[in-house]
């Protein structure tokens, strides 16, 4: 639980996890960063008479950001590298510093990452279906869900989200845990399913497959249900554990699914810790949207200072700059370049009556992506469909839909703003490093102080993934 300490606070803090939460909140709200986590949209980059880094920072920044190499710039705002050679602006050294000073170290500590809990599972049954990224999970997870078990003293273990029963499996063949898989998409269950099957044919343990035997050490049975609270007393009736203690656990639970789990400790009788690594923070709800299901902020800790948290910064905070490749980050500013670019055609087109409009796009599949004509071929068939116009897959171009882009159209546009490119992969990497490692800060130090607020006897916030292989790899632990 790195090096026993109840929250990863960097360096510098000896008041502790209350001084460090001051300081981040006094940073998170000052006048910039709060214009990078909600104000700038990187879809509205191209449709003022300046572009949104202009719009964003000073002449001096600027003036950095265009004379300079792009990828040593890049490099410097994602690593803090080579700041002497660059001389950036010290008003820059100065703001990166910061953030790096109030990031959590999301470095695995040494001793866990010096020996994988379960170097074996690689070429185990047990390994059937599963990634390498997937592999260390289930090893590292499965190792510290088995020590808080130990502390719970039971092997009832409750897998909310488990989608196809990796790590259920690990944790009941594995840990001699009785592992009951809780999994909303009847297609992941059943998947599950087949995988517990074909554990079984290649020499596995025999699990328990009803529910009257799940009482038996090694036991996995799987449940189908959709949570939308931290009452849990259904799943626990279904598992006949109205006598018993259970550690919850979540690895990577989706958005809103991570506080039900939290919450889980204290409105379910039966549950007496909790585990949970969350990912999809955009997915969560938060107060100031006036949600009834409050995903943030949920201590009153953090209610106090009234912090917004919009879509964009979640979606942000689900970003890892550090693991960025030069190939995946120019894929990531290939795509906010098409269609922040499509944006400007669609506002010349007055599809748009305010800049504060939407077309809803979605994600397009990588086909779409060889070049921009193709993207808006794409793009528009979709937008198309939802505004009640159809995009004709022969020429001539429909001259009065506004959806059909010809090549020369969109050629002509890719050209003009091709220089700004640039400009525009700057201020997304800057986003991602500034809202990215606050945010994130932030959400978990909420999970802890409500932990903490609610009574629970011992709570933690740790590293317990390599963050090369798993981004999201935070994990928070609550003991009744």
């Amino acid at each position: 639980m790195d090096g026993g300490r109840e929250f990863p606070i960097p360096d510098g803090f000896e008041g502790g996890v209350d001084q460090y939460l001051v300081s981040l909140v006094g940073l998170y709200l000052e006048p910039l960063v709060q214009d990078l986590v909600g104000k700038v949209q990187i879809l509205d980059f191209f449709l003022g008479e300046r572009d949104l880094l202009q719009e964003t920072v000073s002449e001096e920044w600027l003036q950095f950001f265009d004379d300079g190499d792009l990828d040593q710039i890049l490099d410097f705002l994602i690593f803090f590298k080579n700041p002497e050679s660059l001389h950036p602006p010290s008003s820059l050294v100065d703001f990166i510093s910061k953030i790096r000073h109030l990031s959590i170290d999301r470095t695995l500590p040494k001793d866990l990452a010096s020996t994988a809990p379960l170097p074996f599972l690689q070429t185990s049954a047990l390994s059937l279906g599963m990634s390498p990224k997937k592999i260390h999970e289930c090893q590292y997870l499965a190792a510290a869900v088995s020590s808080i078990c130990d502390d719970v003293d039971t092997r009832h273990v409750i897998d909310l989200g488990s989608g196809k029963g990796y790590l259920s499996r690990t944790l009941a063949h594995e840990f001699d845990c009785s592992v009951v898989a809780v999994e909303s998409v009847k297609s992941r269950t059943e998947g599950a399913g087949r995988l517990d099957t074909l554990y079984d044919s290649k020499g596995g343990k025999r699990k328990a497959k009803a529910l009257d035997a799940y009482r038996a050490k090694g036991s996995l049975i799987h449940v189908e249900k959709f949570v939308s609270s931290g009452d849990l007393h259904e799943v626990v009736d279904q598992a006949e554990l109205l006598d018993e203690k259970a550690v919850l656990v979540g690895l990577h639970t989706c958005g809103n699914l991570s506080h039900h789990a939290l919450r889980s400790l204290f409105e379910t009788k039966a549950i007496h810790g909790v585990a949970v690594v969350g990912c999809c923070y955009n997915q969560m709800t938060e107060k100031l949207a006036d949600h009834d299901d409050i995903g943030f902020p949920m201590s009153s800790k953090l209610d106090t200072y009234n912090i917004p948290l919009p879509m964009s910064a979640r979606m942000l905070a689900c970003q890892a700059p550090a693991t960025w490749t030069k190939s995946s980050r120019e894929d990531f500013f290939k795509r906010h370049f098409y269609r922040a670019l499509l944006q400007r055609i669609f506002k010349d087109r007055n599809l748009l009556e305010s800049d504060k409009d939407k077309i809803v796009i979605g994600s397009l599949r990588k086909q779409w992506y060889t070049s921009f004509s193709t993207y808006c071929t794409g793009a528009c068939r979709r937008a198309a469909s939802a505004h009640s116009y159809r995009i004709r897959s022969s020429s001539p171009a429909d001259s009065q839909n506004p959806f059909e882009i010809t090549p020369e159209v969109a050629e002509h546009y890719h050209d003009l703003y091709l220089l700004k490119k640039r400009r525009l992969s700057i201020l997304w990497t800057l986003m991602a490093c500034t809202v990215a490692p606050l945010t994130e800060a932030l959400i978990h130090l909420d999970r802890f102080y409500f932990l903490k607020e609610n009574g629970a006897r011992k709570v933690s916030v740790s590293v317990v993934f390599n963050q090369s292989i798993s981004a999201r790899n935070l994990l928070v632990v609550g003991l009744k």
